[in-house]
This record gives structure tokens, sequence and C-alpha cells, in this order.
């Protein structure tokens, strides 16, 4: 008997109100779970939660639990800005939580590559998040956004065993022919499953292109969204990722049986610093104004008034406490 799964894509407008964002997530859960081909794992986008940061543990993530629980499905809701004591005041993680069809809380990914200057305030991650579906046989990493631009972080949980990589993003319309590039590179080169999830509408300053990707290992598209908000499932063959990496992909190049027979020497892995690019290439812009520091010897930027938003922060919170407290009475 193959091994399949069924994944739940939910593509969806992200406002910087949680609330919206969370209840319109879980009407688009229940509407995925009265399908006859339903969904097993469920994966949100980048950002439904941004302006009111949570602990995790915390209310959000009990919330998360009840609807996971309530489908008996493995859930990846989406990401939040995620409060830690051990962080400067006003700064966070931007984290990614999974949940098993217990409900329970089975694994946390926080960014490792924040996108600056846009995310001035995330605190990069240090820990990789591959998680098993031991009912499938499989495992699963999970990144976010700007993960993906960096081979690195793909390759290694593809070493760490996982057969389907899952990116949340909320990438703008300046970067969709860029990114579809790198989507179809990262499937192929770790013999993988790529699940790409992207929102829709605008956020802040962005137009946000959505066409959600999933990618065979073989570099096929198995499915991809429009420019709207959209849900659906679509079947992985976990079979398929196994027959590539044993007998190569369309059954020719064996990349990552080459990578363990080639061994190649990385001589700046463990410091990047002591490379020589960086004797003369320096660090990036952390925040806007950095931002424009840096591109000024270029003579670029240099027209406009950025504009700048008072946001209602308290008002999101009191309409987010209002809804989780609906909600966690069910």
């Amino acid at each position: 008997m193959g091994r399949f799964l069924n994944v739940g894509i939910i593509q969806q407008s992200c406002g910087k109100n949680a609330a919206e964002n969370l209840a319109y997530l879980e009407d688009k859960v229940d509407k995925l779970m009265e399908g006859h081909h339903k969904p097993e794992l469920i994966v949100g986008v980048e950002c439904i939660e941004a302006f009111t940061p949570d602990t995790i543990p915390g209310r959000m993530t009990e919330y998360f639990a009840q609807i996971a629980k309530r489908h008996q499905i493995y859930f990846i809701p989406g990401t939040i800005y995620e409060i830690d004591p051990a962080l400067p005041e006003g700064r966070f993680y931007n984290t990614a939580v999974v949940f098993n069809p217990k409900g329970e809380l089975i694994g946390k990914y926080r960014k490792m590559a924040p996108w600056r200057p846009a995310e001035d305030a995330a605190e990069p991650g240090r820990d990789y998040l591959v998680f098993d579906i031991p009912e499938k046989e499989t495992k699963v990493g999970v990144q976010i956004c700007y993960d993906m631009n960096f081979p690195e972080i793909s390759r290694n949980e593809t070493l760490m065993g996982a057969e389907v990589l899952v990116k949340l993003t909320m990438d703008p319309q300046e970067l969709f022919k860029l990114n579809q590039h790198i989507h179809y590179a990262r499937a192929l080169e770790n013999q993988a499953y790529l699940v790409c999830t992207n929102g829709v509408g605008f956020f802040g300053g962005s137009q946000l292109y959505g066409h959600s990707q999933v990618i065979s290992p073989e570099g096929n598209s198995l499915w991809e969204a429009e420019g709207t908000d959209t849900f659906c499932t679509v079947t992985l063959d976990l079979d398929l990722v196994d027959r590539c990496r044993k007998y190569g992909t369309i059954f020719m190049d064996h990349y990552l049986k080459h990578l363990f027979e080639y061994n190649f020497p990385m001589p700046y892995a463990e410091d990047f610093k002591k490379a020589p690019l960086y004797q003369r290439l320096g660090t990036a812009p952390e925040n806007a104004d950095e931002y424009d520091e840096n591109v000024i010897p270029i003579g670029a930027n240099t027209i406009g008034k950025r504009n700048i938003h008072d946001l209602p922060l308290e008002q999101w919170q009191k309409e987010l406490d209002a809804f989780l407290d609906t909600r966690l009475k069910k």
C-alpha cells in the first residue's frame, strides 16, 4: 500500500486585525473538512498575527489546538509574533506552530531569516523544525518566507529526513517571478515536495501576489493558486520522494546520493564572516532608515517621503481578546 498525504492549503488575505484573520482561517478549515477529499494536514500563511504578539504556549495556541483536535488533523495555522522573556522589549520571533490530531503542540519554528529591513522587530531563530507524521511514515520540514531563499535551510531539513518542505509566506508582487524559480529549485535539489502558501491582498505598503504552489520532487507543478483568497486539498504521493532519492529524479539525477558521495568541502561553513567575500561586502540594513542610507551612494530611493501610520494596537488587542474569549468557551 502506498503513502499518500492530503494537504489542505488556505490562501487568505491577512490584514492587521488578528481577530478577523483567525475567524476567516477557522471558517475555511471547517469548509475544507466538509469535503470527501479531506485534508490530513492543513497549512495557513505567514503573519496571520503580527501586531498583537502572544507567548507560545498561550491563548492563541490554545485556540489553534482546539481546531486541530476538533478535526483530528495536523495543523500549521500560520505564523504569529512570539513574545519571549529572553528577548529585549519590542523584539519578537516570527514563529510557526504545529499541532497533531490530538491538539498537542508538537513543535514551533522561529524564522531564521527575517526579511530585513521590513521585519526590523523580528529576532532570527536558530533551530530547525522537522516533525513526524507517523501515520504516513514521513517527516515535514517547516520554513517561513525568506528562509526559502537560503538553500542551506532546505538542505539541512532534508538531511534531517524531511520529505515535504512547507513554506509559509506573505510575499509582495515584486518578488513573484523571482520566487517561482527558487521554489522549483528547492524541490528539485532536495528531491522533496514543496508546499508554499502565500497571502493575498494588501499588507502595509505591499500587494501580496498569492499563487500558492505545490511542486513535486521531480520539479513538476501539481497545483498553483491565482491571486485571490482560495483553499483546496492536494494529494502528495510520498513514495515518489523515495523513488526519486533511491533511483534518481526521472531515473537519472541522483542529487542526494551524489551529495553523500562527493561530500563537497565547505571551508566557511562554520563561520561565513571569514570568507574573502565579506572582507568588503559589509552588513545588510536592518531598518528603513539604514536602508535609505545604504542606497544613497548610488542615488537610489532619493525622491519621496515614507508614509508612517499610527496603528490602533490597543483596539486590535481588545478585539483579539474578545474573539478568543468567545472561541475558548466552546
